[in-house]
């Protein structure tokens, strides 16, 4: 059967398209991540070489599943679109907490009543929304969530890190008076 690119598929091996995680399947990326993160494979939020391949690693063995780099990016960014969603409507409320049995947030019907004329959206919420893994993705995710304190694309950090530099060496000279020079050396 011709292919495009003439690449060879073979058909225990799902594409990125047609892999179906499971809980179990999250519990063990997400167990994975968080011990690639202790181990310090995971640097202002991005991941490292080392990271992907040791949790492609762990979850070929522990699902007997073909798993590539891709998958496990792919199935990220559904599971921190989820988490992200929750945290940001409800991480700065008081009266909501998280229940571990349910995985559910829940309020009593005057809060939730409350927060809904607040944030219409917030009703599907109420009703449907179920996150397995809320503490696990909070502790790996929770850090990049922007608070708009201090917020700065790349190019305006380095930029800040050479004024600060010039600063600092603008100090320095300041600090060096001409009669502490010897000139006849």
């Amino acid at each position: 059967m011709p292919n495009k690119g003439n690449k060879i598929i073979e058909p225990n091996q799902p594409s990125k398209d047609n892999l179906k995680w499971s809980d179990d399947m999250d519990e063990v990326l997400l167990n994975a991540l968080a011990e690639e993160a202790l181990k310090g494979n995971r640097h202002d939020g991005s991941w490292t070489i080392e990271a992907y391949a040791n949790v492609v690693k762990t979850l070929s063995i522990a699902i007997g599943q073909y798993i590539t780099k891709n998958h496990i990016k792919n199935r990220m960014k559904t599971l921190k679109n989820h988490f992200t969603e929750a945290y940001d409507l409800f991480h700065h409320l008081t009266g909501l907490t998280w229940n571990l049995i349910t995985r559910k947030f829940e309020a009593e019907e005057k809060v939730w009543q409350d927060f809904i004329k607040e944030k219409p959206h917030a009703e599907k919420m109420k009703k449907k929304l179920q996150l397995k893994h809320y503490n696990t993705l909070k502790e790996l995710f929770r850090a990049d969530r922007a608070t708009g304190k201090g917020g700065a694309t790349s190019r305006e950090r380095i930029q800040q890190l050479d004024r600060d530099l010039i600063d600092c060496l603008n100090d320095s000279f300041e600090k060096v008076g001409f009669a502490d020079i010897d000139i006849n050396m």
